[in-house]
């Protein structure tokens, strides 16, 4: 069972120089399963009695215990990821970026897929249910899962905002946050600043905290209820987030079978809405030389 789950379903709270080897294992995976504790502790810049530590409070009993684990884990891997990383590996011109591109993001989705707890899922879905209002900050790059989990979430009738830097006042927005509110994170290293300091704010108002970010030991993760994390390791000058959306994309599929009745109703009434005011344009057969056919 990869950490990021192990970490998720037991609720653990580690200290920073716990984090720091736990993390230092999730992003050198295959390097660290072959470390002795003292090496991992040196390559991590921890002490040795950090990373034992590390494996007593995942459940082990001694770090050779998690070293097992996660070979056995790593086993799994090579039958899925391994396989595109080897395709990967072979792209041999500039000509071949479209797939080398795209194969990286078919392994962001895979690790993802192996990392997210099924239980801290459901326990956000359940809480965008529950909640009395629900907002997303994503900033810089994030901003485009936020903006779709935001606009889709007000499709299926909640009340949902978008949090928008210089779009009035970010702080004014979040006044009266309480615990029946839910605030929504998003963000993948860099980190953004404002994203990490409205989650403190969020949490200190006694609001639900959740986090769509790379780690359970990320920045956002410190304040957060629930997190669920995502790859975006990407061989550009951008990060991926197709990971992310494709999870936002869950989710909001998720909250749409929560009641169906109500969603059917809610969706039907914006249907006659849209083709009311025209929103969409009709298909292209209903068109000849730039006219409508009657």
């Amino acid at each position: 069972m990869p950490i990021q789950t192990i970490l998720s379903e037991k609720r653990i709270h580690l200290t920073d120089a716990q984090r720091r080897a736990a993390q230092y294992i999730m992003d050198h995976y295959e390097e660290a399963i072959f470390l002795t504790a003292s090496k991992l502790a040196q390559k991590a810049g921890v002490s040795e009695a950090t990373v034992v530590r590390l494996a007593q409070v995942l459940g082990f009993d001694g770090y050779p215990k998690l070293q097992q684990m996660l070979r056995k884990n790593l086993q799994s891997r090579l039958t899925t990821v391994t396989r595109l990383e080897q395709t990967v590996q072979h792209v041999r011109s500039d000509g071949d970026i479209l797939t080398k591109v795209m194969q990286e993001d078919i392994r962001n989705l895979s690790e993802t897929l192996q990392d997210i707890s099924l239980e801290t899922f459901h326990r956000a879905v359940a809480d965008m249910t529950r909640a009395r209002r629900i907002y997303v900050v994503g900033l810089r790059g994030a901003h485009a899962p936020a903006l779709v989990l935001a606009l889709y979430l007000r499709y299926l009738e909640k009340q949902a905002s978008p949090v928008i830097p210089g779009y009035g006042d970010i702080w004014n927005t979040l006044h009266g946050l309480d615990s029946v509110d839910l605030v929504i994170g998003i963000s993948l290293p860099r980190y953004t600043r404002l994203t990490i300091e409205i989650l403190e704010y969020a949490k200190a108002k006694g609001a639900r905290v959740g986090a769509i970010t790379d780690s359970l030991v990320s920045p956002l993760a410190r304040k957060a209820d629930w997190v669920l994390p995502v790859h975006s390791k990407l061989d550009s000058f951008i990060e991926s987030f197709t990971a992310a959306m494709s999870l936002v994309n869950a989710l909001l599929t998720a909250m749409s079978i929560q009641n169906p009745e109500e969603t059917m109703k809610a969706l039907k009434e914006r249907e006659v809405l849209w083709q009311r005011k025209g929103i969409y344009v009709l298909p292209y057969a209903n068109y000849r030389n730039g006219r409508k056919r009657r």
